[in-house]
């Protein structure tokens, strides 16, 4: 890892979409600790965390949101490998100061149960994973090529 910070780029733009779901109003970015890029796109539907219901009252606080959008954007396009998403969820809690204890706990939480929601996106980006009725016509035809038809969207997209 190099000396740099990683940072965020900026206030989260979301609009509540559905029950315990947000759509992302403009792409959302994060520069790691090691200099790579991970950026989630506009009109992105996240839960900002999966948080099971008895774990809620020790982590219901929006400390944690910026680096949950991430995490779910690299669980639901699989870019990284799921042990990579969790270590940077790690990483990105750091970053936006979350203690030590709380960060390590949500951290042991998505290594013991994340594997579900990871299996869950196999295959990258699902048509579900957007909000297309906020999109105009050339956007939905862009996020359509770029990121539901089949093929490897790694590839297509770095």
């Amino acid at each position: 890892m190099s000396d740099s910070k990683g940072w965020f780029s900026g206030a989260l733009d979301l609009r509540v979409y559905d029950k315990g779901e947000w759509v992302l109003l403009e792409p959302f970015r994060y520069m790691s600790l090691s200099g790579k890029d991970y950026t989630v796109p506009r009109w992105f539907i996240t839960d900002l965390a999966s948080i099971p219901w008895v774990a809620e009252p020790l982590f219901d606080s929006l400390e944690h949101r910026a680096a949950g959008v991430i995490h779910d954007w690299l669980y639901a396009s699989q870019q990284v490998s799921r042990a990579d998403a969790d270590e940077l969820f790690r990483e990105m809690l750091e970053t936006l100061g979350v203690g030590v204890i709380k960060r390590n706990l949500m951290y042991s939480g998505l290594r013991v149960g994340g594997w579900y929601r990871y299996n869950q996106c196999k295959g990258g980006p699902k048509y579900e994973d957007f909000a297309w009725e906020f999109m105009n016509s050339a956007e939905r035809e862009a996020y359509r090529i770029r990121f539901t038809e089949k093929g490897d969207w790694v590839a297509r997209t770095g």
